[in-house]
């Protein structure tokens, strides 16, 4: 029987999208909602510490994203399409309900037949479930080479969640939204090769994970009917969240979570170098790291700029903290995640190299 195979991750791969939008633009749209109801301006940044988020133009291709970010982590590894044996597509947004969206970013990437494709589904944490099944099949000799690709699209969701403030002005409209107007777009890519392929990127050391089903009600984004149509086929999206109640209960996973991370690495909280956390926002990153006890300085953060782009969070916010070297060689690296459902992931890594 061959020995398993380590887990190397070999590049990121990220696609900014271009358009900025700042919360002050946003409340702006809804002055004079806002004032109605005797909210001060500035409160999204306030509550959040979100100060601009980025879209993409309207119309943009989910899969087309995807790929670029893809063929940038490729070009990064001087690799081509032609390496790659599966490509896993870890976005909550897709485009459509099938086929998967793996096979468009196949098509677009010019990907052979041979190559495997389905899409995965987390919520927030698709990218890091990704990793973990990529290495899976990667320690077994499955597979040698795979790509989990991702692209969220905030520009939809955040304008329905500003017509239903404008529509059904309230406190408890503001309420279930503040976390829907923190949304920002993007794509990312992330490259995991076999051992027996390279050695020199980060090793992927293990994994940990949580849930709460009990508390799926929290945070919601689908479709629901028109109540004021009169044709029952009639569907809108929606995006809606309990912040206190995520934030309360998400912090509570995260502590079980983390203990059985540590002990499974036969790490203490002292090991850990750095952290990428999914960009929640200010109010998340406050209660989480000091509960887990980390400090801020342990921390990168893209929230202020990014807002939160759900899946693409921590890939996107990893590659820039690599980028202006926060991370470095040698360093004991987690990543941390909470998603709605609620459910929780971290991954470890032994930094090497520069991906």
């Amino acid at each position: 029987m061959s020995s398993l195979q380590n887990t190397h991750l070999a590049a990121f791969g990220v696609e900014m999208a271009p358009c900025v939008i700042t919360s002050q633009s946003i409340e702006e749209r809804m002055e004079s909602t806002w004032n109605s109801l005797g909210i001060p301006q500035g409160q999204i940044e306030q509550l959040t510490g979100v100060r601009e988020r980025r879209w993409w133009p309207e119309k943009t291709s989910i899969s087309e994203m995807s790929a670029r970010a893809a063929s940038k982590a490729l070009q990064h590894a001087g690799m081509n399409i032609g390496d790659v044996d599966r490509i896993i597509y870890a976005g909550v947004c897709r485009e459509g309900f099938e086929p998967a969206t793996a096979c468009a970013v196949a098509d677009h990437l010019g990907a052979n037949s041979t190559v495997e494709l389905h899409d995965l589904s987390n919520a927030c944490l698709g990218a890091m479930d990704g990793v973990v099944l990529a290495s899976d099949a990667i320690s077994t000799g499955r597979h040698q080479v795979t790509l989990v690709v991702c692209c969220e699209s905030a520009r939809e969701i955040v304008e329905i969640a500003c017509q239903k403030m404008e529509n059904n002005p309230g406190m408890d409209q503001f309420t279930r939204s503040l976390a829907t107007w923190t949304g920002g777009s993007g794509a990312a890519a992330i490259l995991l090769v076999s051992g027996a392929i390279s050695d020199k990127g980060p090793l992927f050391l293990g994994s940990g994970h949580g849930s709460d089903a009990s508390m799926h009600r929290l945070c919601r984004w689908g479709v629901e009917e028109v109540p004021e149509s009169p044709h029952r086929a009639d569907r809108r999206e929606y995006m809606e969240t309990d912040a206190i109640g995520v934030l309360r209960y998400g912090v509570q996973l995260g502590l079980k979570t983390w203990d059985r991370f540590l002990s499974q690495l036969n790490w203490t909280s002292g090991d850990i170098d750095r952290t990428i956390c999914h960009q929640v926002g200010s109010a998340h990153r406050e209660e989480i790291l000091p509960a887990l006890g980390l400090t801020a300085e342990q921390d990168f953060i893209t929230y202020p700029y990014l807002g939160n782009i759900g899946t693409v969070s921590i890939p996107m916010t990893a590659a820039l903290a690599q980028e202006r070297g926060f991370l470095t060689e040698g360093q004991k690296v987690a990543f941390l995640g909470i998603g709605s459902g609620l459910v929780c992931r971290m991954l470890a890594w032994e930094w090497r190299g520069n991906v």
